[in-house]
């Protein structure tokens, strides 16, 4: 995971870059009817990001689960209603020699309950699994949302590091446009020989194919950042990168150790593994509780009626007086069945043993992925301070060097006014000062983009600015 903090593109006349135009952000800043800000962008990755809804369906289903095994502890209960018909020569006993031919109508209701007294615990084991399972799925979403800000984060450190390099760019391609103009006049009155010219208008036409490629990769920066943000890449948005914030933390906040104690405590992806061992525990529990005896008090209530359609011996009818209606016959009878049930499974064909073992090894497999985790949590903290510090290092070597570099820059431009310099000298001087000032945006903005690296790995880094 560390592996994908704080990476910045750079590169400037020796490698490739990517940048985003002032002049052409601020003609966006004007036409368009939306701006786009670090905020807004967190606003919206929180809200649309893949990982961050699926963490949030997680959530949602490991809360009905919990409602489930919440629903173990109270009693079951079942209703049931239906009529029938009865009809034949056989439904009615007799000593006489002739049979009777009888229908009879009815109708039945019947209420059931249970509920488990004893089962080994294993009610117990799944509600307390599934708090724990959930807990793990809160975690697992609080981190993806830390992951989004930051991705977000980076994103737009990459666009202020645009802004930044075509500066670096532009100012490049106004010295060769204005020394072009310089050596055409030369040139004409006769002070300088062609070939400078024409090594010039070489250098301008490389510099303008530079700036163009930038153009086009800030393009593809934007479009990778609006994709990213589900928003519609076609779509007028005028993206407004932050100020780097270069404020350099104090050596006694950089302690390694106690970054590290922090991230084992905070880290949202800890909680989770930790849960997650946990609620394997739990399950383990209750596999072990299908070998233990199992009690349920039952409580069953019938209540039924019945009404003779015909009763006929040798086709003559039998019946004599009135019925009953069945509805009043189903208020006054009925059969109320209290139970109380055990069973024990002696022998279940080594279910239990195979629930057992399956769940252990799920419970393994979790314990050794939270160990790994910590392990590369310790690790992610001991590189992040590491590269904090050399992002300090780097940016303070930078600046000092930016200044040699324009100082160089000056004092050849003025040996070649005079002549006492070659057009390569010059030509090498803007090189380093170019790249100097390449290397000093991505300095300022990397400082930046490293305190929410460090953030980010001890588990600090806010979901919300």
């Amino acid at each position: 995971m560390i592996g994908r903090f704080g990476r910045l593109s750079i590169g400037l006349a020796l490698s490739t870059y990517a940048v985003f135009p002032p002049t052409l952000g601020a003609q966006r800043a004007t036409a368009d009817s939306t701006r786009l800000t670090l905020e807004d962008g967190i606003a919206l990755a929180l809200k649309n990001t893949l990982t961050v809804q699926l963490a949030a369906a997680d959530v949602r289903q490991s809360a009905g689960a919990l409602l489930e095994a919440r629903g173990r502890f109270l009693p079951a209960l079942g209703a049931g209603a239906g009529g029938f018909a009865e009809q034949g020569t056989t439904l009615l006993s007799s000593t006489a020699t002739v049979p009777t031919d009888t229908r009879f109508v009815g109708a039945a209701w019947q209420l059931s309950s249970a509920v488990n007294l004893f089962n080994g615990f294993q009610d117990v084991a799944t509600l307390r699994s599934a708090q724990l399972s959930r807990s793990a799925a809160q975690f697992a979403l609080d981190r993806a949302r830390q992951q989004a800000v930051f991705d977000v984060t980076q994103s737009f450190a990459q666009l202020t590091l645009d802004e930044r390099l075509v500066e670096v760019a532009e100012a490049n391609l106004a010295l060769s446009r204005a020394r072009e103009g310089q050596l055409e006049e030369q040139v004409r009155v006769g002070t300088r020989a062609p070939p400078d010219l024409f090594r010039q208008r070489a250098q301008t036409r490389a510099d303008e194919g530079l700036v163009i490629e930038s153009r086009n990769r800030a393009r593809n920066d934007r479009v990778a950042l609006l994709v990213r943000l589900r928003v519609d890449p076609a779509r007028a948005v005028a993206i407004v990168p932050p100020a780097p914030d270069t404020l350099v933390l104090a050596e006694s906040l950089l302690n390694a150790t106690a970054l590290a104690a922090r991230a084992l405590g905070d880290r949202a992806d800890l909680g989770a593994a930790r849960s997650r061992v946990e609620a394997a525990d739990e399950a383990v529990r209750g596999a072990r509780g299908g070998a233990m005896p199992r009690v349920v008090l039952g409580l069953d209530y019938v209540a039924s009626a019945r009404i003779f359609d015909w009763e006929r011996v040798n086709g003559a009818s039998t019946i004599v007086g009135g019925q009953r209606p069945i509805a009043t016959q189903l208020g006054d009878q009925g059969v109320a069945v209290l139970s109380l049930g055990l069973a024990w499974p002696l022998f279940d064909r080594n279910r239990t043993r195979f629930d057992i073992e399956r769940a252990s090894v799920v419970a393994d497999r979790e314990r050794a992925l939270a160990e790994d985790l910590r392990l590369r949590v310790i690790g992610e903290v001991e590189r992040a301070v590491g590269d904090y510090r050399a992002a300090v290092q780097f940016r303070r070597t930078t600046v000092a060097g930016l200044a040699a570099a324009q100082e160089a820059f000056e004092a050849v431009q003025g040996r070649f006014d005079v002549g006492l310099a070659s057009f390569i000298d010059l030509q090498s001087a803007q090189a380093s000062l170019t790249q100097a000032r390449a290397v000093a945006a991505q300095a300022e903005v990397n400082l930046s983009l490293q305190r929410d690296v460090l953030r980010l790995v001890t588990g600090s880094l806010a979901t919300a600015r």
